[in-house]
């Protein structure tokens, strides 16, 4: 993870695929949720908690991009 919070403290845009929230939540700015090959959800992680992005991931809450 330090070497992702470098690149991005450099401008410069990692994608990290991961089910993990809590390293998500420390590294990115921005989520991009996809279920079954599509987009449901484009969120700030401050407008955003692991919470309500694994109900997105799982089917729980329902938002569609």
């Amino acid at each position: 993870l330090n070497l992702i919070r470098h690149l991005r403290d450099q401008g410069i845009a990692v994608v990290l695929i991961s089910h993990r929230m809590p390293d998500v939540f420390d590294v990115a700015d921005r989520v991009i949720v996809m279920r079954r090959g599509r987009k449901v959800a484009d969120k700030t992680i401050a407008s955003s908690s692991p919470e309500e992005v694994t109900g997105l991931i799982t089917g729980a809450i329902e938002q569609v991009a």
